[in-house]
């Protein structure tokens, strides 16, 4: 599936028209001929389209990736589990795991991940998930000697391990990237996402102050670029938290608050 494809059928799932998808960032224009693959698009400009409409974007290019065929059988549930979790909707994630089990065929090894790894966040434990897709994903990571893909499952991951297992991954992620700095923007996304994520799941499970720094101290060394903005803001609220430094924590929260983004904090919150 190519990237106009995947756009087209993301667009035609939620009922937009083309300028409504471009939504500003790209002329309808020149989104209509991205669609057609008449045109290529920047990635940053694409990122912004998907960000803008809440469309997840590890399952976005997993489905160009991986896809065979025109018809993805698994892309409404795929969007279903990503709103869930966003909502941290246990009804609607149970909801979806009975559908998935009264299939006569064997879900995939990706939507099985999604709904697990979703389960996992929503409930900010790993103990649920199946020991075999646990050691699945697990040897993807290592076994990918971190590239793209790697780092990406273990931005998504990081809740699957025991926060031991995980500094210890994530610190090898981290001593990767810093060896060979890749500035594309999706890796860089997939870096900061696991710096982020990991610091959620250091404050869930009381890790080790250590932990957490190791987090922040990543984040800081990233370049300045805009795709990333909002996690070295996290960063920033996360390093508050674990340093009881109350004042910095509530300025972060107001300025999410005001900005629309407080929803990627408000597990922390309660």
């Amino acid at each position: 599936m190519t990237i106009g494809e995947a756009l087209k059928q993301a667009r035609l799932h939620r009922g937009l028209t083309q300028e409504q998808m471009a939504n500003g960032i790209i002329s309808e224009s020149f989104y209509s001929k991205v669609e057609r693959d008449v045109h290529q698009i920047d990635t940053n400009l694409l990122l912004n389209i998907l960000i803008s409409q809440h469309i997840d974007v590890g399952s976005f290019f997993s489905r160009i990736s991986n896809q065979t065929s025109k018809k993805e059988p698994d892309f409404d549930l795929m969007n279903q589990i990503s709103f869930a979790q966003n909502n941290r909707d246990l009804d609607k994630l149970d909801k979806i795991a009975r559908e998935i089990k009264s299939r006569k065929e064997k879900p995939s090894f990706w939507l099985q991940f999604r709904l697990e790894n979703a389960y996992a966040w929503v409930l900010h434990s790993g103990d649920q998930i199946d020991p075999q897709l646990r050691k699945k994903v697990k040897a993807i990571i290592v076994d990918e000697n971190w590239n793209r893909t790697a780092y990406h499952y273990l931005s998504q991951a990081v809740i699957f391990l025991d926060i031991d297992d995980a500094y210890q991954l994530v610190n090898s992620a981290f001593r990767a990237y810093r060896k060979r700095p890749d500035t594309d923007t999706f890796t860089l996304q997939f870096v900061a996402m696991i710096a982020v994520n990991f610091l959620n799941c250091c404050y869930h499970k009381h890790a080790n102050k250590e932990y957490a720094e190791s987090a922040v101290q990543f984040l800081r060394e990233l370049p300045t670029d805009g795709a990333i903005g909002i996690n070295s803001v996290l960063g920033t609220y996360y390093e508050a938290l674990f340093n009881n430094d109350h004042a910095t924590a509530d300025e972060v929260v107001d300025v999410l608050r005001k900005s629309g983004y407080v929803s990627l904090i408000e597990d922390t919150l309660e």
